[in-house]
């Protein structure tokens, strides 16, 4: 049967049993208030960082899709290149002081001009991660991570076709070039510091025994540091090989960059932080921080709220706005959570940015199931039976994947993004395009409950089988009634920092006294929005 065939045979019975939201006499006693739980910043989840011309840091993130310039000084940050020409991990500054970045979902290399412009250096590159010049500045060095594995010779113009320096080199990570000329790398895969040749592509190992080396830099005095993302470990190398540490930082750094003055500054993407250490004292400053890193999505048990925090799986107490940690990247098997739901046993994170979805348990913290392959998913549910409902936006449908299989459940649904399951068992998705579907998910069934609610982010259920979504494009949360008349409750929240395709950032759930809860995402901070009566 066509969906709308099911849409059309399914809508007189659905009315019938769909919950109602307050009467009318109730509304008109009830008026909300919105209190900022958790506070946060405006620098979202950092991963490379570099030095600019006039001495700011220049930092890159791929959750957040941003370059930003910060203040090394005051940690004020403000944004360079937004969404999605920002989305980037590694960056470098050009003798020209052109700003050039990788971007690895792409798969193409950018650049920004003094003045503004910006192209494209390179593309077909999946994966590029890591990017660098050589001393003289004339030859730029990319390497692939994740999605491949080699280095790069590519031109700073664009003109000439990159030239393959090295075919699985390790999965070599920020790199710079030593006095010998040779380049310096963390080779991720090996837990090694290597030393190659970019003529010729030889490698030879100098330093073992990291877990995650994620940087490899020089001092004015050319003294080589590495930076172990999963413990924390900032160490000088010695000419033998040998690991000094100079600073312990909490896991989940990315990259570092290192002044002329002979302080390192680190970025850490689970805690949106960047850190100043004396490499002579190993004392440590920050220089920015927050306790949310950049949260795309949220979810409830009725008691405890969890933020799927794009780098970092955390906690927040609903009453209190402490914030607590699962799990972060590098020092677990998380990957980029963008968003989250969560039953009675167990946490189930999709990552847009890998394209899967991750069950974990909420007993061990150890991930249970996997599901890969899928187009930029939004979000997931569990169902009772254990199967998973997974929306994929982008082809506007609805997978289920019961054991190994994965199918398509429900087609046509225009851009659909977070999904919530409701107390008969069906599963609500808010369609980006300002619609919400409700989907049966034994046969796939389809209604359109309600239209014109702009652009969808999430969706969630009330205690008392109300619904209630978040409209990213006109930053409020609204409820929706049996017949779709949606309800205002409140409205100039700071979510939807990404919009474009459609919104994929900012999140909702529902507390067990009926607070709606929202993943303020643009600020890295969560609402609380509270029932107050006259």
């Amino acid at each position: 049967m066509s969906t709308a065939r099911r849409l059309r045979s399914v809508a007189l019975a659905l009315a019938l049993v769909l919950p109602l939201t307050a009467g009318p006499d109730a509304a008109a006693a009830t008026r909300y208030r919105v209190q900022r739980l958790v506070a946060g910043t405006t620098l979202h989840s950092p991963n490379g960082i570099a030095l600019a011309p006039n001495g700011d840091l220049l930092t890159a993130s791929l959750a957040s899709e941003t370059v930003s310039i910060v203040d090394p000084r005051t940690g004020r940050n403000r944004t360079l290149v937004g969404p999605r020409d920002g989305r980037s991990d590694d960056l470098t500054v050009a003798p020209s002081g052109e700003i050039l970045w990788t971007d690895p979902v792409g798969g193409v290399v950018k650049g920004r001009a003094p003045d503004g412009r910006i192209r494209i250096v390179a593309h077909d590159l999946p994966g590029v991660n890591s990017i660098a010049f050589d001393r003289s500045g004339k030859h730029l060095y990319v390497g692939q991570l994740t999605f491949a594995d080699a280095l790069w010779e590519i031109d700073p113009a664009g003109q000439i076709a990159p030239r393959l320096v090295a075919r699985d080199p390790g999965g070599l990570n920020a790199f710079a070039f030593g006095p010998d000329g040779m380049l310096y790398a963390p080779r991720s895969k090996y837990g090694e510091v290597a030393r190659v040749d970019p003529r010729t592509g030889a490698i030879s190992v100098i330093a073992r025994g990291f877990r995650q080396p994620v940087s490899v830099r020089f001092d004015s005095r050319d003294r080589l540091y590495a930076l172990d993302g999963a413990t924390g470990q900032l160490a000088r190398i010695g000419p033998d090989g040998a690991k000094y540490t100079v600073a312990t930082l909490p896991g989940a750094d990315d990259n570092m960059i290192i002044s002329p003055s002979g302080h390192a500054y680190v970025s850490n993407m689970a805690d949106s932080s960047i850190s100043r250490i004396d490499l002579d004292t190993g004392v440590v400053k920050l220089v920015r921080s927050s306790r949310l890193a950049f949260p795309a999505d949220l979810a409830s048990d009725g008691r405890t709220l969890y933020v799927a925090d794009s780098t970092a799986l955390r906690t927040v107490d609903a009453r209190t706005g402490a914030v607590g940690e699962i799990q972060r990247r590098l020092s677990s098997s998380l990957e980029f959570p963008s968003g989250i739901s969560v039953t009675a046993g167990h946490f189930v994170l999709t990552s847009e940015l890998i394209g899967s979805v991750q069950v974990v348990d909420r007993a061990t913290g150890k991930v249970v199931r996997e599901v890969h392959g899928l187009d930029n998913p939004a979000d997931a549910v569990e169902l009772p039976d254990g199967s998973l409902v997974i929306s994929e936006p982008a082809k506007g449908r609805l997978l289920h994947a019961v054991g190994e299989t994965v199918r398509p459940l429900a087609e046509n649904l225009g851009t659909p993004t977070g999904l919530a399951v409701t107390q008969r068992g069906t599963v609500l998705a808010a369609d980006a395009g300002g619609r919400l579907f409700e989907v049966e998910p034994a046969s796939g069934t389809t209604v359109e409950r309600a239209s014109g609610l702009g652009g969808l982010r999430a969706v969630a259920v009330q205690p008392d089988g109300s619904v209630v979504v978040l409209d990213v494009a006109g930053r409020r949360v609204l409820s929706v009634n049996r017949q779709g008349k949606p309800k205002v409750l409140a409205t100039g929240l700071d979510v939807g920092y990404l919009r474009v395709p459609y919104a994929r950032s900012g999140g909702l759930a529902i507390g067990s006294d009926g607070t709606v809860y929202v993943a303020a995402d643009r600020h890295n901070a969560i609402d609380a929005i509270r029932k107050t009566h006259r």
